[in-house]
């Protein structure tokens, strides 16, 4: 099973009436501020942090985000906030940009070889972003795979861990970026 923490991101809710909805495997949805509450049977296979308002150091409850990571040892991917509550939890630092990016974006990714771009055969891809804040400090056990003009950890991924960070929004980025999402979903044994 999947399990998706929405932090009041439009896009994962497109996302699962226009991908989610018509897939064969099971998942669930948990609001950022309502406690996980899962049976002990339930085994969950992999974990979507979403983008949403804020950041992590505001006042937004983002417990279940945090909850979710430390508490499942399963793959992880998160999108735009959901990357930055990664980073932070892994004792990273984000900043303010200095200006809202909401746009597309083209990434140059350095670490082609990863499963998380298996098929892809480019480097560089672009994608939605609609964020104020970029990791400005990568945790030591994280390493940055993709850059961009405005972000040099535009993706992220745990050294040893399969967990992933996107700055921007490959959920509602077209083919390529629905092509990562779904490599994800291959690394959790999910498809």
């Amino acid at each position: 099973m999947l399990l998706i923490i929405d932090n009041q991101s439009a896009f994962i809710k497109k996302f699962k009436r226009q991908f989610l909805s018509e897939q064969d495997f099971d998942y669930v949805f948990f609001d950022h501020n309502q406690p996980v509450t899962l049976s002990a049977k339930t085994k969950i296979k992999g974990i979507i942090l979403s983008g949403g308002k804020g950041n992590p150091y505001e006042p937004l409850n983002l417990t279940s985000n945090y909850v979710a990571l430390m508490n499942f040892n399963v793959p992880v991917i998160g999108f735009c906030l959901g990357h930055e509550i990664i980073a932070v939890s892994y004792r990273g630092r984000i900043k303010k940009l200095s200006e809202y990016h909401g746009k597309k974006e083209i990434i140059s990714i350095t670490k082609p070889e990863d499963p998380i771009f298996e098929g892809l055969e480019k480097t560089e891809v672009s994608l939605v972003k609609r964020h104020a804040f970029h990791v400005s400090e990568l945790p030591e056990s994280f390493e940055s795979i993709g850059i961009s003009d405005t972000c040099s950890n535009e993706i992220i991924k745990h050294k040893t861990k399969p967990i992933y960070g996107f700055q921007s929004h490959p959920e509602v980025s077209g083919e390529d970026g629905m092509l990562m999402v779904k490599n994800f979903l291959k690394i959790c044994k999910i498809i």
